[in-house]
């Protein structure tokens, strides 16, 4: 049997997305398990590293506003393996099966994970800021600077996202979208200036930590909690976020079309 797939505007498909987005995070509210990961994940992150680590350093206070930051941009980074998942598990449980035979655009199923699951980001951040200021962490910036600092996490995330989308059309399984995920952030992230000045790194992995786009996310967002000087990380980070969002998203919706026919 074979289906016609069916085409609409961006406004259609945006709509669309929007509508499977809201139905994504309805059942939530009867899944307590995740709901709690989404709270104790990002404290757990605060208390070890802006916590032990910075009470490790003999500087907590310092430590606590260089690693913060760090923090805030591991826990967004981590929550993009989320949308991989949701997919990879779509996939098995045949919920593809279904849209198939149903009059949606390409695009939309992902743009309703990806916004689902920038919204879950989104608590996920509030929650890390309001364990790290119950720890100690102050942002010193002004408002209008600090959400800038917020909307950048959220945008680089959601480049990101797309990365995971196709990650997780592409896997074979849950497990293998996991381990493909964890293969590529754990070196970004510890690879990075995140946790680490790169002064204080060996001479390879400094310029590692130098072209690591990681590196000017959390650069960036510390400059504009803290109201220091951005210098160029800024504009490096949304070049970044660009890049990777004008490869990856159709990457994924072509992967997206194979896995329907």
């Amino acid at each position: 049997m074979t289906t016609t797939p069916f085409t609409t505007g961006r406004r259609g498909a945006l709509a669309q997305g929007m509508t499977l987005a809201w139905r994504s995070l309805v059942p939530l509210r009867n899944e307590l398990g995740r709901l709690i990961q989404f709270v104790l994940q990002p404290v757990f992150m605060v208390v070890v590293f802006a916590l032990m680590f910075g009470a490790m350093s003999g500087d907590p206070d310092h430590a606590a506003r260089y690693l913060m930051p760090g923090v805030l941009t591991q826990v967004t980074l981590i929550s993009t393996n989320i949308t991989g998942m949701n997919l990879a598990e779509d996939i098995v449980n045949g919920v593809f099966d279904r849209f198939r035979s149903m009059p949606l655009a390409r695009s939309a199923p992902l743009i309703g994970r990806v916004a689902a699951d920038a919204l879950m980001t989104t608590a996920t951040i509030a929650v890390a800021l309001v364990a790290g200021v119950a720890a100690g962490f102050r942002i010193t910036a002004p408002p209008l600077e600090a959400l800038a600092g917020v909307a950048l996490l959220l945008l680089f995330t959601l480049a990101l996202s797309w990365v995971s989308a196709w990650l997780g059309l592409k896997a074979k399984s849950v497990a293998s979208m996991q381990g493909m995920a964890t293969a590529i952030l754990l070196p970004l992230t510890f690879g990075s200036s995140a946790f680490i000045p790169p002064a204080n790194l060996p001479s390879a992995l400094r310029w590692w930590s130098s072209v690591n786009p990681i590196s000017h996310l959390a650069d960036a967002v510390r400059a504009l909690l803290l109201g220091t000087p951005v210098g160029p990380h800024v504009w490096v980070t949304l070049a970044w976020a660009a890049a990777v969002t004008a490869c990856f998203v159709p990457l994924a919706v072509r992967a997206y079309a194979r896995r329907i026919r």
